[in-house]
């Protein structure tokens, strides 16, 4: 481990990540009280919630489809890379005119 020095532009390992954890437990609060509607996912909770493997997630960051932060080796994913992503492949339902017949049960 590096040793710590009195600079604040060369934290210590150990100062950096007592500031990542305090960050961390400040957005945490912040979501719990309904103060910030960020969110943060890393690779699994993104897959999770995308319902996608890893290869495929893989995939999407490394064709610039969707936008993270990256630490070392580990993947963040913010709320608004998320929807951004989410809205760049959005189709609109184009059956939605109402003088569309409405077709209830049986064939088309």
């Amino acid at each position: 481990m590096a040793k710590c020095k009195t600079n604040f532009d060369n934290l210590c390992d150990r100062e950096l990540l007592e500031q990542i954890l305090r960050t961390v437990q400040d957005s945490s609060s912040a979501l719990a009280d309904g103060r910030s509607h960020q969110r943060l996912y890393d690779n699994k909770a993104l897959m999770d919630l995308l319902h996608i493997k890893d290869k495929y997630l893989k995939k999407l960051r490394d064709n610039g489809y969707l936008g993270y932060s990256r630490e070392g080796d580990k993947y963040w994913y913010s709320q608004k890379d998320v929807d951004d992503f989410l809205n760049r492949f959005h189709y609109d339902a184009f059956a939605t005119n109402p003088l569309c017949p409405i077709w209830e049960g049986g064939d088309l």
